[in-house]
């Protein structure tokens, strides 16, 4: 019995099958039929076609600031009057202390046009789901402290392990308890064989990197075009459009860039360089799911890669940053079920103190201290050792924070804190919220035909506009969403935590479509151009929707048409998010 166009199609749209399946899928069916999918797949997410021959709306595109016009900037005008009345004591903040404060983040994402409004609030008090600035205003927190909450602002379990761990006294020399229950718990949760704590999540990699290194005695580090793993200069590269690696800011030196090889992610082709090169790599760093694209979640290409590794003797890394703990109890590690020689963690075990982990086998760990030994007999420490240092690495306020996590994490958990596969632990509920926050915005964003989408991974999520990288537009929704008292983070990433009630997610809900709502009365999206239709029968055809024609299939050139129509929508699909 032939499958149905609805199951074709949900398959299609599912975050399972790859293309060359979906087109399989498509083929089997006739030409009526594979007309209906097409129509189905190109309304998915809200996702319009170029023309269906109906004269169907295609999705807005967003202004940015070359778009502006006096319309534009009269209205941007009575916005900062408006928001001025809102948060002027936070405004007056910055103006008087930029003096002697200094803050990276004050010039991200700036925009002249809106140089105004561009400014952090100043937080008074926080607790739970909510934030409070110094002009009275309450916000429901959505930025997650950059994924450090996952409990909520001062959850009782944590502020009572700090305070009775700052009423011992903070000793920075010698070990403690805690310090020996808190890397027993962190390899427990994880499944590693060891740990050791450092100052911060990009101190963290930079040791990593030093370890495999050591480990190889190879000096080259393979990155990913897209991911984030910190500022330190070991990892600190990107690539021109020739793929040449060079430094990610000024002061940061080429010589540490031409150690670095940065290759696409989830491209095939890159495993290919890998082998190829593999004589010099000292260690593959890999951030699972990318923090600033989590649509993007190659799970195949990350086994093959692991695979690759494991071959060729070379150490996987993977930053986990972000996804530790955050997706489930063993991260994208446990997800995903890859395990890698070592992890990079931070944010989430720390519980707001400033804290890097790294955990990994033994192997790699023993480079630190030697390994193990015993009093007495006649063995001793490894020879080869590399150098690592840190005052505050373990630190007790951070030690007991961590121990506090960890625990609640595992108590929540129970024996779920051992697989992953199937988890039925606080973490899946939160996720599933997550999720359907998501689908109802990207409801909403498509029947609005907004080139908006919501990408998320486990608790994270992320407003991606379609067409525009941190334009006018943008920056103004995330404004505006403020002023509806949602708070976000101006990074992007945004997240839920077991804080957050079902009045939470409803009032964001509410909020995202009313500041939207707003954007596109006020005309800050626009009709699309008009294009003339093209002849989808000439577009090439790509190796990926080639599959062999059966004899009652329809003649070539109907059926070429049909396939480069396919691939057209699937991968505007993926691009959208929907494909994830």
């Amino acid at each position: 019995m032939q499958i149905s166009v609805e199951d074709v199609s949900k398959r299609i749209l599912s975050k399972q099958i790859d293309k060359q399946d979906a087109m399989r899928l498509f083929q089997s069916l006739d030409k009526e039929l594979q007309l209906q999918v097409l129509a189905i797949v190109r309304r998915a997410d809200g996702i319009a076609p170029a023309h269906d021959g109906k004269g169907a709306a295609r999705a807005l595109k967003t202004i940015d600031q070359r778009d502006l016009t006096d319309e534009h900037r009269a209205w941007i005008a009575a916005l900062v009057e408006k928001y001025d009345r809102f948060v002027p004591k936070s405004k007056a903040n910055v103006l008087e202390h930029q003096v002697h404060f200094v803050d990276q983040r004050r010039a991200f994402h700036l925009i002249k046009d809106l140089k105004k409004l561009h400014f952090q609030i100043t937080y008074t008090q926080a607790e739970g789901a909510y934030v409070h600035d110094a002009d009275g205003n309450r916000y429901i927190d959505i930025s997650g402290d950059m994924g450090v909450n996952l409990f909520g602002h001062r959850a009782p379990f944590l502020i009572d392990a700090v305070k009775h761990s700052l009423d011992q006294g903070i000793p920075l020399v010698g070990y403690s308890d805690m310090i020996f229950r808190a890397c027993k718990l962190f390899c427990e949760i994880t499944g590693h064989e060891r740990a050791l704590f450092t100052q911060s999540g990009t101190e963290a990699v930079m040791f990593a990197v030093r370890i495999a290194r050591a480990a190889t005695g190879r000096k080259k580090i393979v990155l990913f075009d897209g991911a984030y793993h910190g500022l330190s200069d070991a990892v600190a590269a990107t690539k021109d459009l020739a793929g040449n690696s060079f430094p990610m800011a000024p002061g940061i030196l080429q010589e540490f860039a031409d150690q670095i090889i940065v290759l696409d992610y989830g491209d095939m082709a890159s495993l290919d360089t890998i082998e190829q090169r593999a004589g010099e790599i000292a260690t593959v760093l890999v951030e699972p799911v990318q923090s600033r694209h989590p649509y993007k979640k190659p799970v195949e290409f990350l086994k093959a890669l692991r695979q690759l590794t494991i071959e060729k003797d070379i150490p996987l890394i993977f930053d986990e940053m972000i996804t530790g703990f955050r997706v489930c109890p063993r991260g994208a590690q446990g997800r995903f079920g890859i395990q890698a020689d070592m992890a990079t963690y931070g944010k989430i075990p720390g519980g707001g103190l400033p804290t890097g982990v790294i955990a990994g086998a033994a192997k790699y760990m023993d480079l630190i201290d030697g390994g193990t030994w015993r009093f007495d007999d006649d063995s001793m420490p490894s020879s080869k050792r590399t150098g690592m240092a840190g005052t505050h690495s373990q630190n007790p306020l951070k030690i007991a924070a961590a121990l506090a996590v960890l625990g609640e994490i595992k108590k929540r958990c129970g024996d779920g804190v051992q697989t992953c596969e199937g988890c039925t632990c606080f973490q899946r509920s939160l996720n599933e919220k997550t999720t359907r926050l998501a689908d109802t915005l990207n409801v909403f964003f498509g029947e609005e035909r907004l080139p908006v989408v919501i990408d998320t991974f486990g608790s994270l999520f992320r407003f991606r506009f379609i067409d525009s990288y941190w334009g006018v537009t943008e920056a103004l929704f995330f404004i505006l969403l403020r002023m509806e008292g949602v708070e976000t983070n101006i990074q992007g990433n945004c997240f839920l935590t077991t804080a957050h009630t079902d009045q939470d997610i409803e009032a964001v809900i509410a909020g995202v479509k009313t500041s939207m709502s707003v954007l596109k009365r006020s005309g800050f999206f626009r009709e699309p151009d008009e294009e003339p239709m093209q002849d989808t029968a000439s577009l090439p055809e790509t190796t990926a929707f080639a599959p062999a024609r059966s004899s009652d299939a329809p003649p070539r050139n109907e059926m070429e048409r049909l396939r480069a129509l396919l691939a057209a929508d699937l991968a505007l699909a993926e691009e959208s998010g929907s494909l994830r």
